[in-house]
């Protein structure tokens, strides 16, 4: 087998000289660097429309909604039952209720 050439090349007065490979571009570290020129950055998520229609085009009938509440008097204060009338779902679900008897609200 052939011997394997030395890494750095020799200079005339016996100094190696070592050079720097290239860095390889990928695609996708191009298209990165491209979408942050344009300022446009990493997508957010966001809540897809609300399909107001079924595929066949009825109108959707049952909305459901649910929430991990963790304690009934604390999700009052944080004005639960506000969003509760303003999503006026057809099914709603609280999960995780806590909240002892004689402590529970009038409403």
């Amino acid at each position: 087998m052939p011997k394997r050439g030395k890494k750095g090349a020799v200079a005339e007065d016996g100094d190696e000289l070592r050079t720097e490979p290239e860095a390889k571009k990928s695609k996708t570290a191009a298209k990165k660097n491209d979408k942050e020129a344009a300022g446009e950055g990493p997508a957010l998520y966001e809540d897809p429309p609300d399909q107001k229609t079924s595929p066949s085009g009825k109108p959707a009938t049952l909305k459901i909604c649910s929430w991990n509440v963790d304690g009934l008097r604390a999700w009052i204060k944080k004005k639960g039952l506000d969003w509760v009338k303003e999503e006026a779902p057809d099914i709603l679900c609280l999960q995780e209720t806590k909240c002892s008897e004689n402590k529970l609200p009038a409403e």
